[in-house]
C-alpha cells in the first residue's frame, strides 16, 4: 500500500512538473481559434437567419406592451441545399410546407399565438428529423407556453 502511495505521488509530481516546463516552452497558453472547416449549408445558414429572427421578435415583444409587427420570411426551407442532402426527406418536405403556411399568416397578423405557432412548428419538424437544436428552439418559448 505505502509503495502504491510512493508510485501515485512520484506520477503526479512527473506530471505536474512536465505541464509547468511545457508552458515555460511555449511560453503563453494556446490560445488558437478554431474554426469550422467548411461554411455552413444554405439550410443551415437560414435556419440560424430565422433562429436569430425570433430572438429579435421575442426581445421586441417583451420591450413593448404591443405585440412587435416585425415580419418573419425566408425561403421555403425545402428549396435550401443540405448539409447532407438524405436531411430532405419527404416528411421534412411536408412540414416545410406546413411551416410556410404558418409564418404566412402571421406574417399577415403578428401576434404571439402566432409567434408560439412558429415555435412549434421549428420543434415539430426538428423532434422528427433533426433533434440538435431542440434545445436551442425551446429557449423561445414564452412562459406561457411552458407552463
Amino acid at each position: 500500500m505505502r509503495i502504491e502511495s510512493f508510485c501515485m505521488g512520484v506520477v503526479a509530481v512527473i506530471l505536474v512538473f512536465s505541464c509547468a516546463n511545457n508552458q515555460e516552452e511555449h511560453g503563453e497558453p494556446d490560445n488558437r481559434v478554431v474554426s469550422i472547416a467548411n461554411p455552413p449549408s444554405p439550410l443551415a445558414q437560414i435556419m440560424r437567419d430565422m433562429d436569430s429572427r425570433l430572438e429579435e421578435i421575442k426581445l421586441a415583444s417583451e420591450k413593448s406592451k404591443h405585440w412587435p409587427q416585425l415580419k418573419y420570411q425566408f425561403p421555403l426551407i425545402s428549396d435550401q441545399e443540405a448539409t447532407e442532402e438524405s436531411m430532405l426527406t419527404e416528411e421534412v418536405f411536408a412540414y416545410a410546407l406546413a411551416f410556410k403556411a404558418t409564418t404566412s399568416e402571421y406574417n399577415k397578423h403578428p401576434s404571439k399565438e402566432g409567434f408560439e405557432a412558429i415555435v412549434q412548428g421549428c420543434l415539430d419538424c426538428h423532434y422528427r428529423s433533426c433533434p440538435g437544436p431542440i434545445v436551442r428552439i425551446e429557449k423561445h418559448m414564452t412562459l406561457d407556453e411552458i407552463y
